[in-house]
């Protein structure tokens, strides 16, 4: 597959990723659980949550409407191994931060996060 098609696929990956996201307040009930924190705590759960969304979603518009120049240029380049970064650092800390989990659920998201590094590395085009 070529550089811009792993773009287009990492893309989608930051979109899914975003909408997972935008889904905590319906999955992990924060309309009950989130009044049982500090006003503060909870504040910021919430604009945490919905900027990281925008910044999955930021990415991922940049990764469809400027795809040749990511592939191209040293910035795009930059931009994709970074973002390879930000998914292989979120994998390591999964077990680290999410203890209380299933073993297998923790396994599951550290292959998730991986996937998203690796579609991440599979757009960094080889000279």
């Amino acid at each position: 597959m070529k550089p811009l098609m792993w773009i287009y696929a990492a893309a989608g990956y930051n979109v899914a990723l975003a909408a997972f996201h935008l889904g905590f307040w319906r999955m992990f009930r924060w309309r009950e659980e989130l009044p049982k924190l500090h006003p503060a705590n909870r504040g910021v759960m919430q604009v945490m949550n919905l900027m990281l969304s925008y910044v999955f979603l930021l990415m991922a518009g940049l990764q469809i409407l400027r795809a040749d120049e990511i592939g191209t240029s040293p910035v795009g380049r930059t931009l994709m191994a970074g973002l390879m970064g930000f998914w292989l650092i979120r994998a390591a800390l999964q077990p680290v931060f999410f203890k209380v989990l299933p073993s297998a659920t923790n396994v599951a998201f550290v292959l998730l996060f991986l996937a998203g590094a690796g579609l991440h590395a599979m757009a960094l085009p080889v000279d």
